[in-house]
């Protein structure tokens, strides 16, 4: 038997379509790209999450010899540790790719681990977390929960 799996999201022209608030969210996500330590990879990333009480928490990726950390990854780590009981109501996620011939026209898309790490943050709280991915300056990408996103995620467990 097959099946299909259909996944949905809006896409906006540029983030001044965006809500007042998602907007913020977004500039404070493109402030972040800033604070990026990517040395190796020349590919800078911010995030920034609105938890439930309205509060905005940022970060961004970060590379060095050793280890690779996604923006996403640092972020949740950062909450985990600062706010054990956090609930993300959304997520913004944005970069800058300063590779020769290369622009950051496509929105980005939070890598497999990551939409793993989100999920999980979601499931662990019952609630969907919006998922507002863009670009420097191009279009913008917005899903209504990271399930929708991995749909065929492991969560047996939690």
């Amino acid at each position: 038997m097959k099946k299909t799996i259909i996944y949905t999201y809006e896409e906006l022209a540029s983030s001044s379509e965006l809500s007042a608030e998602d907007q913020e969210l977004f500039s404070r996500a493109s402030a972040a790209v800033k604070e990026a330590q990517a040395q190796f990879s020349h590919f800078q990333v911010g995030t920034a999450a609105r938890l439930m009480d309205g509060s905005i928490v940022t970060s961004s990726n970060f590379e060095n010899t050793s280890m690779l950390h996604c923006a996403e990854q640092n972020l949740l780590l950062h909450l985990h540790s600062m706010y054990p009981a956090f609930t993300i109501k959304s997520i913004a996620v944005t970069y800058k790719n300063m590779n020769d011939g290369t622009d950051s026209t496509m929105p980005i898309t939070p890598c497999g681990k990551c939409r793993q790490l989100l999920l999980e943050a979601e499931i662990s709280v019952g609630s969907p977390m919006r998922v507002i991915m863009g670009s420097d300056n191009g279009k913008i990408w917005v899903a209504d929960g990271v399930q929708s996103m991995l749909p065929l995620a492991y969560s047996g467990y939690i």
